[in-house]
């Protein structure tokens, strides 16, 4: 059938990928063991590395967490097309693969026929789902869709894609079934030689399957069975366990520990560089300055890499300085008073420029904040090329983004701590007191602190606000999780799926290592800090309440990504809702606590995983509609998400 059976005799002969091939023989014909391709797992010949992720590429470790360690070999990840290979190594320093790391395998020319949709994902629960995932110590169905890789014309390289659209809990074992997938003339693809034999219990003469076979046999087949899998209709199944909490999130909280530590013995150190009086008709005064920051990475710029101790474990080296831009209002000066703070993020590989947007300064003027921000170190303006670069020359790098990305964490505790601190005296955050001009007052209220973030200001601020302790209401306006599913279906990641496409010619590269990334990026995104947001608290932290305001069709980051957000954070439409969307309810107006609202304009996206048409993006408008401000204005002040809009949010043209 379309030459897998080629496919397989031809794999039998060369392997997997890798220097040894599997088909070396002894004269009984058992292969040798030293011959074998341990970095490959021979249930998945089409490409190393798949299935993933899998307890295959992990080995039993009594020093972490989840009591096993990821160990990628040398050969797991595919070399480049100028035959650089990728090390491991920052992927092996984990315990265990994402909470919501995408589920890949490949069939040669698979289609999606039947499976399980964003669209229908109550379907994942039918007796015949093809495919299911199974919560090891619940026996449970996990819920989930699936999809063909569409981001490629090559029909015979096309990635299944299993997507958990809820966070998997942290130490987890997970088990993976798929059975009834068919091809493009609606035939079942066929299972590879290695999983038929752990299927069908005949023995091989590959020691890689034998190795596994008491797996499958006592816990793999079992859970499968029990969910009324029949074993004989599998086409693959496998399994893998999720990172604990502290090793995603560990590092991030000792360097805020560490930061507070210096603060409360230290102080804090900063200048005021430039102070612009009046420069639009709503803001009184834009204050630009420098706050000296602990470093925690190995260089102060871009391709920066957390320090790490024997233990792993990130330690300060001196200091950087943060810029920083505040946003004083003219109702500030006009009516001088304490005003709340709301901390931004801003967009992708931007900057704290963003903060002076009329928008803002036009929202901070009606409502009455002090706004400020910095650069999101690790995605911001001067990263973008050394991205570029190290996704041509150094895929192993990898780990700088989310790890400076940590660092950016820190200087953001660090300025929402200057703002609530030294900043409360500096005079040019202070107006002569109108019944007594002797007298200054303080323009900011330090009991009143909000943080509000726009597209990478969300998907990176949905860690940020897992981890400050600052305050306790966030608004995530079009970001979403985790990153993997975001960049597929994302029109700012052409440019740098070009690269990927260029560095990597096969499909299967592409998204298998997109996959594989998302275990790093954890670390640095909303995706490895969705637990802690109002679920699990980290240590000494408060829970939050998040309005998370999307667009319908949006080009640059899916609400398919807000979607699993709101599932997470207890997040529900608020009435009426633009469209109704699985695991959510809808509650009324004048609803306490987290919110999802959606905004329509009219626009289809597809259902596959490519971006929707740029030409008419909504992305930046929910930002810019009053009822929108206004219901965040109310969130931030009362904890109350009230609706302002008549009928659903949106000009649904």
């Amino acid at each position: 059938m379309r030459g897998l059976q080629l496919h397989w005799m031809l794999w039998m002969v060369v392997g997997c990928g890798g220097d040894k091939a599997v088909s070396d023989v002894d004269d009984g014909g058992n292969v040798l063991e030293d011959q074998a391709d341990w970095d490959c797992d021979p249930i998945a010949p089409t490409r190393c590395g798949l299935p993933f992720p899998s307890t295959y590429f992990m080995t039993a470790s009594d020093s972490t967490a989840t009591g096993f360690q990821v160990a990628l070999g040398e050969t797991t990840i595919p070399a480049n097309i100028d035959g650089k290979t990728t090390s491991p190594r920052f992927l092996n320093e984990k315990d265990g693969f994402s909470p919501l790391t995408p589920v890949i395998t490949h069939f040669e020319y698979a289609t999606a026929d039947g499976l399980v949709s964003h669209t229908d994902i109550e379907r994942y629960l039918d007796e015949d789902a093809k495919t299911v995932l199974i919560d090891v110590a619940t026996g449970e169905r996990v819920a989930h869709f699936a999809e063909v890789d569409a981001s490629t014309d090559a029909d015979y390289a096309r990635i299944l894609m299993i997507h958990p659209v809820v966070p998997l809990a942290h130490g987890g074992r997970y088990v993976v079934g798929i059975h009834g997938v068919v091809d493009g003339d609606g035939d079942p693809v066929q299972a590879s030689p290695a999983f038929a034999e752990l299927r069908d219990g005949e023995t091989s003469a590959d020691p890689r399957v034998e190795s596994r076979r008491d797996l499958y046999d006592s816990l793999i087949f079992p859970t499968l069975e029990a969910q009324g899998v029949d074993r004989s209709s599998l086409q693959v199944a496998w399994d893998f366990v999720v990172a604990s909490q502290e090793n995603i999130t560990g590092k991030s909280l000792w360097m805020r520990e560490d930061l507070y530590e210096r603060i409360e013995a230290e102080g804090q150190e900063y200048v005021i560089d430039e102070v612009d009086v009046e420069p639009n008709d709503t803001t009184a005064r834009r204050v630009k300055g420098r706050l000296t920051v602990p470093l925690y990475t190995d260089i102060d710029g871009p391709g920066a890499l957390l320090n790490r101790d024997e233990d792993g474990m990130p330690f300060a080296n001196g200091t950087t300085e943060v810029p920083f831009t505040i946003i004083v209002p003219k109702t500030a000066v006009e009516d001088p008073r304490p005003l709340p703070l709301i901390q931004y993020g801003h967009g992708l590989l931007g900057g704290q420029g963003e903060v002076q947007n009329g928008y803002l300064s036009d929202f901070a003027n009606t409502h009455g904040y002090i706004i400020f921000a910095t650069d999101w170190t690790g995605m911001k303006e001067e990263d973008a090329g050394p991205i570029s670069l190290m996704l041509v020359t150094d895929l192993a790098k990898f780990a700088m983004i989310p790890e400076r990305s940590q660092q950016g964490f820190i200087e953001k505790l660090a300025t929402m701590k200057m703002m609530k601190g030294v900043m409360l005296t500096e005079p040019e955050l202070m107006e002569p007191d109108p019944e007594d001009s002797s007298n200054l007052i303080s323009l900011i209220d330090p009991d009143q602190a909000y943080y509000y973030g726009n597209s990478q200001g969300a998907i990176l601020g949905g860690a940020y606000i897992g981890l400050s302790d600052q305050f306790e209401r966030a608004t995530l306006g079009v970001g979403g999780m985790p990153y993997h599913l975001l960049l597929n279906r994302s029109a700012d990641f052409d440019p740098f799926f070009l690269i990927f496409k260029t560095m990597y010619p096969d499909p299967l590269d592409v998204q298998f290592i997109l996959a594989m990334n998302q275990t790093l990026w954890d670390s640095g995104e909303a995706a490895g800090y969705a637990h802690t947001v109002n679920g699990s608290p980290l240590a000494n932290t408060p829970a939050k309440d998040v309005l998370l305001h999307i667009a319908i069709a949006d080009a640059q980051v899916t609400p398919l990504g807000a979607h699993i957000m709101a599932r997470s954070y207890g997040a529900p439409l608020i009435q009426e809702p633009a469209r109704p969307v699985w695991g959510l309810d809808t509650v009324s107006g004048g609803h306490q606590g987290s919110a999802l609202v959606e905004f329509d304009y009219g626009l289809v996206a597809p259902v596959e995983n490519i971006p929707p048409d740029k030409e008419e993006d909504p992305h930046e408008t929910p930002r810019r509609d009053e009822a929108g401000q206004l219901q965040m204005h109310t969130f931030f002040q009362t904890g109350v998400v009230e609706q302002f809009c008549e009928g659903p949010c949106g000009d649904q043209r």
